[in-house]
């Protein structure tokens, strides 16, 4: 992405917090208030044409360090125009976003009152290499019901496996290594640490 930010200065990275995303971006981009620079950081896509691997293709995620997402304002559907579910199936690729996590309250930092929320959701579909290999947060504006908006700023990242499980190319060998640890006795304790993932970005 770096080659579509030529002003930029080497080592630049955008870093946004949670609260920032909020309160500086998504409610500037609801309420029609310019920010700066945005485009830049922040595109509108919506994520449920494509799927996510192909998003990430045609948004420059290929010139990104290892660490770093890609950032979108995106609108929501409904399933039904009188219901509230949403619904998350991507395109006709028979994919679909599930949600992880009930959610959590965004805070302001100055306030303490409740500003927005978060959910994390894995892209899933059985038999393609996206199954899993997908996280987005999805940011959500608190606003009152009778303002109420479909507009949502969501976050895109891989979900790659680190340090223990980049040492196994294939599920297999993942197997192996921890039907071998058992065998050796490590302890019940040590068991289950074993099978734990070690993808310290999972809880994020």
């Amino acid at each position: 992405m770096q080659e579509h930010r030529p002003f930029l200065p080497h080592g630049f990275q955008f870093r946004p917090s949670d609260e920032e995303l909020v309160e500086h971006y998504l409610k500037k981009k609801i309420s029609g208030i310019p920010i700066p620079l945005a485009e830049y950081f922040i595109t509108d896509c919506n994520l449920y044409d494509k799927k996510p691997s192909e998003i990430w293709d045609s948004h420059g995620g290929p010139f990104l360090n290892a660490d770093e997402d890609l950032y979108f304002f995106t609108q929501l559907k409904k399933k039904s125009s009188k219901g509230s579910r949403i619904d998350r199936k991507v395109g006709s690729s028979g994919g679909a976003w599930q949600g992880e996590d009930a959610g959590k309250d965004i805070v302001s930092g100055q306030s303490k009152i409740k500003i927005g929320s978060k959910k994390r959701f894995r892209y899933e579909k059985k038999g393609c290499e996206d199954h899993g290999a997908w996280i987005m947060h999805e940011y959500t504006l608190h606003l009152p019901k009778n303002q109420a908006t479909n507009y949502v700023l969501c976050r895109l990242r891989k979900n790659q496996p680190t340090g223990q499980d980049k040492k196994f190319s294939t599920i297999t060998d993942r197997k192996l290594f921890y039907h071998l640890n058992n065998k050796m006795g490590k302890g019940t304790k040590k068991k289950k640490k074993a099978v734990e993932s070690r993808n310290p970005r999972e809880n994020f």
